[in-house]
């Protein structure tokens, strides 16, 4: 049985892709994702052996979702866009399927990928070569500009303890002090190295190499300590503490 998800945007086509995986018994449905970035946090967390990814997201386009993944599956494109399906020929995936596509077409697309499963068990090998192809390295953010008055900080990310934003204002905390920057919150979770920055709430990245101590809460929630002057206390969300917790070993 092959662990599957969809990540695709449109209801119509959500629903004819689950009506085709349910018919299909070699397949197993872990879940559904509307948009790229609940799509990076649900592989992450699921860890499918394939998903069928649409590439035009509303938030990011596919092939970005690929790049931020740690967990790595086999990957069937789904896309209604002519150029989109040659790039991912392009780029060697596995297999696109051009909508509106026909029952048999999916079949055949699945049956490509059972073959390729059952002839190599470790399914992460193709897809990292293929990722490894499509990737230019990636410039993560070293040093953070913060403006106090008149002056300008020049602020190394390795001394950066965790950024919090409230009423759309983010700011960034040092061991003993803290500024206001000009960045989102999701734009420096798409710019930080994610080894070591970690979103563990809507509100909050986190240094990982100041955690001091995790603890759960209750209602599958957390709390995070960390090593600044203050021993400042984070509140974890329910799925980031499992993502935490998977990264440890916990």
């Amino acid at each position: 049985m092959i662990t599957t998800m969809i990540i695709e945007d449109e209801q119509a086509a959500r629903e004819r892709m689950m009506s085709l995986i349910a018919e299909c018994p070699d397949l197993t449905l872990l879940g559904i994702c509307e948009n790229g970035k609940e799509a990076i946090q649900k592989i992450d967390a699921l860890k499918p052996q394939l998903i069928f990814l649409d590439i035009q997201l509303p938030d990011m386009n596919g092939l970005d979702v690929l790049r931020m993944i740690t967990h790595q599956p086999k990957v069937i494109f789904t896309t209604a866009f002519d150029q989109y399906a040659v790039q991912a020929f392009d780029h060697n995936a596995l297999d696109f399927l051009l909508k509106p596509f026909s029952r048999q077409r999916f079949s055949q697309a699945v049956q490509k990928i059972i073959q390729s499963y059952d002839q190599n068990r470790n399914i992460t090998g193709q897809l990292r070569r293929m990722m490894q192809n499509w990737q230019e390295p990636r410039q993560f953010l070293t040093r953070i500009p913060a403006k106090v008055g008149d002056k300008i900080y020049i602020l190394k990310t390795s001394d950066i303890v965790y950024f919090k934003s409230e009423e759309k204002i983010v700011t960034v905390h040092l061991q003993k002090e803290y500024f206001m920057v000009n960045y989102t919150l999701e734009e420096l979770q798409n710019r930080l190295n994610p080894e070591i920055f970690f979103r563990i709430h809507r509100s909050t990245i986190v240094n990982l190499n100041y955690a001091l101590s995790i603890q759960p809460l209750f209602g599958g929630t957390y709390v995070m300590k960390v090593k600044d002057a203050h021993h400042t206390e984070l509140n974890v969300s329910r799925s980031a503490g499992k993502t935490i917790r998977q990264r440890l070993g916990w």
